[in-house]
This record gives structure tokens, sequence and C-alpha cells, in this order.
């Protein structure tokens, strides 16, 4: 039984690594496309080596914060599942915070590791000069940006409560999610006026903030302001997220637990 878990996990793990190079590939291939054709050097505000690098970094950053426990979660709450957990001494909420960290320990690890082998090959061909400081300030964001994310996640869960159906809900938040991130395409692409908008979000501190400290398109000063206003968004997503789940729980029946 050992043996087989061990070899699901380990399958499941290829396909993650799989599903995580293939849209770095596409898009890859669409940019250099767009610059090739482009009578300009500099789209965006990102010349070539850049907007690849953007388009990399901000996938393996993706799926690095992205929690994939929207599912879970939904099943516990249908099926009667939630049962055993609010009867233990722990919280639901803290259950599924040391379960997610437990999970990711290896597959981080090894995200990490990519991301420390694309810096070094982008230092190496000039398109990124790092120091000890940026690199602290990139690891205080890419924790800070998961902090979020998981709370934006725990939060939107809550609606399994009221919803027969939610599925279908989850791909769509998750892709809004991705694309409001900066997951896909540097917010810059959507213009000024909707930057503006997506300030006043919390989207953009998940990915597109992580990425931009990292490649020095942001200050230290910038940085340490963004980390603010991180810590800003998981002060209040932890108050929307309490003050949800427990509407919901009001609405609870547990049944099939």
């Amino acid at each position: 039984m050992g043996f087989q878990s061990s070899l699901e996990y380990r399958f499941q793990f290829v396909i993650g690594l799989i599903s995580l190079f293939f849209p770095i590939g596409i898009q890859s291939l669409i940019w250099s496309a767009v610059y090739r054709n482009s009578e300009q050097h500099t789209l965006y505000g990102y010349d070539y080596g850049q907007m690849i690098m953007y388009t990399i970094l901000s996938g393996l950053i993706a799926k690095f914060v992205m929690t994939q426990l929207e599912h879970t979660i939904a099943e516990d709450i249908k099926s009667g599942g939630l049962n055993a957990y609010l009867i233990r001494p722990i919280s639901y909420f803290w259950y599924r915070v040391s379960a997610y960290a437990g999970s990711r320990v290896v597959t981080d690890s090894i995200l990490l590791g990519l991301v420390a082998a694309v810096l070094f090959a982008a230092s190496r061909y000039g398109h990124a000069v790092l120091s000890s400081s940026r690199i602290a300030l990139f690891a205080a964001a890419l924790l800070l940006a998961a902090a979020v994310q998981f709370l934006l996640s725990y939060a939107i869960c809550a609606l399994a409560f009221r919803l027969a159906e939610i599925s279908y809900f989850f791909v769509i938040t998750g892709l809004l999610v991705q694309i409001l991130s900066g997951g896909i395409v540097p917010l810059e692409v959507f213009g000024n006026t909707l930057n503006g908008w997506f300030n006043l979000l919390p989207f953009k501190y998940t990915i597109y903030f992580p990425v931009n400290v990292l490649n020095g398109r942001l200050s230290e000063g910038e940085a340490l302001t963004g980390l603010l206003i991180q810590c800003g968004w998981i002060a209040l997503l932890a108050g929307a997220a309490h003050l949800a789940w427990r509407a919901g729980l009001k609405r609870y029946i547990g049944l099939g637990g």
C-alpha cells in the first residue's frame, strides 16, 4: 500500500512539473514571436530578456503560491467530512495550514531550486543583478504572498456552504485570480487605468509583486512598502475568512460525515 502511494505521489509530481513547464514554454514562444515581429525593442516596459524572465519566474512562483485546496475543502463541506475536524482540539483552519505546509516541502524546495537556477542564468547573461538584501526581500515577499493566496482560497471556499455545485466556480475564479495576479502576463499589459484598480486588490501581491521584487523592477523602498501592504491584506483576509466561515458553519448540516 505504501509503495503504491509512493508511486502515485511521484506520478502526480511528474505530471505537476509537466503542467508547469508546458504553459511557460508556450508563453515564451508567443512572446518570442511578438518581439521578433515588433519594431520596438521594449514592450510594456520590458525588453525581450526581461519578458522571458518574467514569464518563467511568474510560472514558478504561481506554482509555489497556488494552494489547489479549494476542491478538497469543498468536498469536506459537501460530504460531511468536516464533522471529524470540528470535534478536534485544533481548528479546521490550522489543520489545513499545517497539512498544506507539510505537503509542500518537497515540491516547494524543487521550485525554489528552479528559481535559483533561473536567477543564476539571468545574472550570468546580464538580465538580473542580485544582492543579499534583494534576495531577503524576495523571500519575505514570497512567504507573505503564499499567506495572502491561502487566505483568499480559504475565504472563497466558504461559498461551498451556500452553493450546491461549486467546482465550476473554482475553475472560473482560479483563472481570474491567475490573470489578475500577473501569473499569465505582466499587469502592465492591461494599461494604466486597469492597473489603478489592480492596486486596490490583493491579487497582484501574490505573483506580480514577488517577481518584480526579484527582477529588480521595484526599488528596495518600494519592495518594503509592498511588504507592508501584503501584511495589511493578510490581516483583512484573515478577518474576512473568519467571518465567512463563521456564517457558513451556522448553515452547515454535516450530513454524511
